[in-house]
């Protein structure tokens, strides 16, 4: 079965890494890029929450905001026109 064939307009920098990888590799550039896209589509399964799971407590702050009542005050409500 034939594989469909896509063409992509890369840099001629962006070009020599692909050809330098395929060659360390010594495989194709097309197989190279089929396992980039791969990869990367593999990347953005999950949940929101999944795929942001490590950035949960990596900054200070109270875990609720509801802590600075004062400084929110108002906050979300609509303005009046």
């Amino acid at each position: 079965m034939a594989m469909p064939v896509v063409t992509v307009k890369v840099s001629e920098a962006l070009n020599r890494r692909l050809a330098n990888e395929a060659e360390r590799r010594r495989i194709s550039k097309s197989a190279v890029l089929r396992e980039a896209f791969t990869k990367h589509a593999g990347a953005t399964k999950g949940t929101l929450a999944e795929r942001g799971r490590h950035l949960i407590g990596s900054i200070d702050g109270p875990g609720d905001l509801s802590q600075k009542s004062k400084t929110l005050a108002g906050y979300g409500r609509s303005r009046p026109r």
